[in-house]
C-alpha cells in the first residue's frame, strides 16, 4: 500500500514540473541580437549575409567547423562539421539572448563538447543600443562591429534591414 505523504509528493512533483515551460526557439529578434554582439567582439569570425538562404555566423573554422545557423523557416541551431572522419551534426539553441540560452542537446557533435560552446555564447555580452528605435539593440551592435573591422557594411545593413524592417525587433 502507498503512503498518503508519498503520493501527495509524487502529485506535487508532477504539478511543478507541468508549471516549468521547456524553453522555446531562440526568437528571430534574439538570434540577430546574438549575430551582431558576436560579431562585435570577434566570437563570430565570419558572417553569410542575408541575400543567402542560411544566416551562417562561423565560430570556428579549423580543424573543426563549428557556426551558428538560422533563418526566416530555420530555428536557430549549432552546427558541427568534421572532415576525417567525415562528421556533422546539430542541436538547436533555445532560451533567450543574453546568457539564457541551453541547447536541446547536450551530447557530443562528432566527438566535440558542445556545452563549453553554449558557455561562450551565453557570456556574449549584449552592447548598449543605438537608440529607441525598433532594432536598435541589433543596430547598436553592428555598428561596433563595422568600427572593428569585423563585417562588411553590406553585410552589416543586411542584419540591420532584418531587424528593423522585417521584425521590428527592439
Amino acid at each position: 500500500m502507498k503512503r498518503p505523504s508519498l503520493i501527495v509528493a509524487g502529485a506535487a512533483a508532477v504539478a511543478l514540473a507541468a508549471a516549468i515551460p521547456a524553453s522555446a526557439q531562440v526568437t528571430m529578434c534574439d538570434a540577430l541580437a546574438l549575430y551582431g554582439n558576436a560579431t562585435a567582439n570577434g566570437d563570430c569570425l565570419s558572417l553569410s549575409p542575408t541575400s543567402q538562404n542560411l544566416w551562417v555566423c562561423g565560430l570556428q573554422a579549423a580543424p573543426n567547423d563549428v557556426h551558428l545557423t538560422f533563418n526566416a523557416s530555420t530555428p536557430l541551431h549549432l552546427t558541427v562539421r568534421i572532415t576525417a572522419p567525415a562528421c556533422e551534426g546539430n542541436t538547436q539553441i533555445n532560451g533567450t539572448f543574453p546568457g539564457h540560452m541551453t541547447l536541446a542537446s547536450t551530447k557530443a557533435i562528432c566527438g566535440v563538447a558542445v556545452g563549453p560552446i553554449l558557455t561562450r555564447l551565453n557570456a556574449i555580452p549584449q552592447l548598449p543600443s543605438s537608440g529607441k528605435t525598433p532594432g536598435s539593440v541589433v543596430r547598436g551592435a553592428f555598428i561596433v562591429a563595422l568600427e572593428h573591422g569585423r563585417t562588411d557594411p553590406s553585410t552589416a545593413q543586411g542584419y540591420i534591414d532584418l531587424a528593423t524592417k522585417k521584425y521590428k525587433c527592439p
